[in-house]
């Protein structure tokens, strides 16, 4: 591969699958924090909560979903964090040392799919706010509430697709206020619930789909706050990239990706007890508690989180699609965040009601897909790899080049990844909820991470290292864009880095 492959602009940086420099990291603690923040407190978690009021109750629910998130937030910040911010590259990028440099399309779908799906429940949120507040001023009735649904969760994704067209500092710009504006929303949907319902009554609630095993419900609710978390990794690596060091990205990551969820989650909990009609979505209870004028601006405040949150999951599912050579050097920016709203699109027009009453199979095909990723990820890293990478050999994809493997795959990340889907179906079937021993004792994305880890483990040092191959067989030198001078373009770190 020649110099010129590599010889890119900043902004090709931001908007693609090079390393960032530097100084094109333009995303300090406090843009940080608003950015996770405004992520992490969409109206996904209302939802979140009223998935676990279906198993535990107000005191047990909060307790389990903050164990879970803290947990699961600090997988993510050993996985993603320090390669993020060291090397300058995303989470797909990063997935090409245990992957091949063409296995890591694997993952690559693993989180199309998965931010497409998460910005698909964040649109049709949107539709139903507009259509909540069109109904309620009177402007149209109650017979076309699901076409309104349809069209406004439509025109969200025409106005995530605007906004995004100037690429990644909008999210920058505009996330401060969205993350206040998001506050305000969750302490008014907070002060509604206890004027109306009383802290007793909620509190006294009883889950309203409990299994009768309180072991069991506690480690569901648990690893739907895993899940939740584990869901991050596609968002923090393509955000952490832009943070210029791990001190600036860690408490905001923590913080806004963790403590955040857990705080309105437990909204959504709390109303999904009171109101089990609700499942957690304010849109069902805001204009009846909150009187028409407060429920109308509680909705307009949905409405725009809603889109900036989509905004950063459509940012990072695109610069994922940017591994793909065609679409790094042929499409446009902005076709390219087209691509990534169109199956959103797809299912608000024809799927949007079976979409959103699946809530519960979404959150834990994620586990499902992440976790064992994860596992092999945190072990080839940081015990077969002693945190050292060959930044240009990730880039590489021709025979003999560092991860190149067999044909661009290594089968053992494939296999170990699979040993740890295998081991999430045994202990939790995700369409039907029925779990099998010791499920109740130990989840099921924890053990499926550490299995697919222990299989990866194994399988390279038996296989892949006595042959020499995926890098294992030299030290790669430590040059990571920090080293780059200022300004420098991504070739001369690349070209820089040959003969690690």
């Amino acid at each position: 591969m020649s110099q010129t492959d590599f010889d890119v602009s900043a902004d090709a940086a931001l908007e693609g699958s090079y390393p960032v420099l530097p100084t094109e990291r333009v995303w300090t603690t406090w843009p940080m924090l608003a950015i996770s923040v405004s992520l992490a407190i969409a109206t996904w978690d209302f939802l979140i909560g009223g998935v676990v009021a279906y198993y535990l109750g107000a005191l047990d629910g909060m307790l389990v979903m903050t164990a879970g998130a803290l947990v699961g937030i600090f997988i993510i910040i050993l996985v993603c964090l320090p390669v993020a911010t060291k090397y300058g590259v995303d989470s797909i990028v990063s997935s090409r040392p245990q992957l091949g440099v063409q296995g890591s399309s694997l993952a690559m779908i693993a989180q199309f799919v998965s931010v497409v799906g998460w910005n698909c429940l964040l649109l049709i949120f949107l539709g139903h706010a507009a259509a909540e507040i069109l109904i309620a001023t009177g402007v149209f009735g109650e017979a076309l509430r699901s076409e309104l649904e349809v069209i406004f969760g439509l025109l969200g994704v025409v106005a995530v697709w605007l906004l995004l067209r100037g690429g990644p500092q909008h999210m920058r710009n505009y996330g401060p206020y969205v993350a206040g504006a998001i506050v305000a929303l969750s302490v008014l949907i907070l002060i509604l619930l206890l004027v109306n319902f009383g802290p007793g009554k909620i509190f006294d609630a009883k889950p309203v789909a409990s299994s009768g095993s309180r072991q069991w419900d506690m480690a569901t609710g648990f690893e739907i706050l895993i899940a939740v978390t584990l869901a991050w990794w596609p968002y923090v690596g393509g955000m952490m990239r832009l943070a210029p060091s791990s001190r600036s990205a860690l408490w905001p990551s923590v913080t806004g990706l963790a403590v955040a969820v857990v705080l309105v989650s437990t909204i959504g909990l709390w109303s999904g007890l009171a109101l089990p009609d609700s499942g957690g979505d304010p849109t069902t209870y805001l204009v009846e508690l909150g009187g028409l004028t407060t429920g109308t601006i509680a909705l307009v405040f949905i409405i725009l989180a809603n889109v900036d949150t989509a905004m950063v999951g459509v940012y990072v599912s695109a610069i994922g699609l940017k591994q793909l050579p065609f679409v790094q050097k042929k499409l446009s920016w902005n076709t390219t965040t087209a691509i990534t709203l169109v199956p959103v699109a797809v299912v608000i027009l024809f799927f949007s009601g079976w979409a959103f009453e699946h809530i519960g199979t979404f959150l834990a095909f994620v586990g499902l897909v992440f976790a064992p990723v994860i596992g092999v990820q945190l072990v080839d890293y940081y015990i077969l790899r002693r945190q050292r990478l060959n930044v240009r050999g990730l880039y590489l994809t021709e025979p003999g080049s560092p991860y190149y493997y067999w044909h661009g795959f290594n089968p053992v990340g494939i296999v170990s990844i699979a040993a740890g889907f295998g081991t999430y179906l045994y202990l939790l079937d995700p369409v039907n909820f029925t779990s099998r021993s010791p499920y109740e004792y130990l989840s099921a994305s924890l053990p499926s991470g550490v299995m697919a880890g222990l299989v990866y483990f194994v399988l390279t040092r038996l296989i892949v290292m006595p042959m020499k191959l995926g890098g294992y067989d030299s030290e790669p030198a430590e040059r990571t864009p920090d080293t780059v001078a200022a300004g420098a373009p991504v070739a001369t770190m690349l070209e820089g880095s040959k003969g690690s």
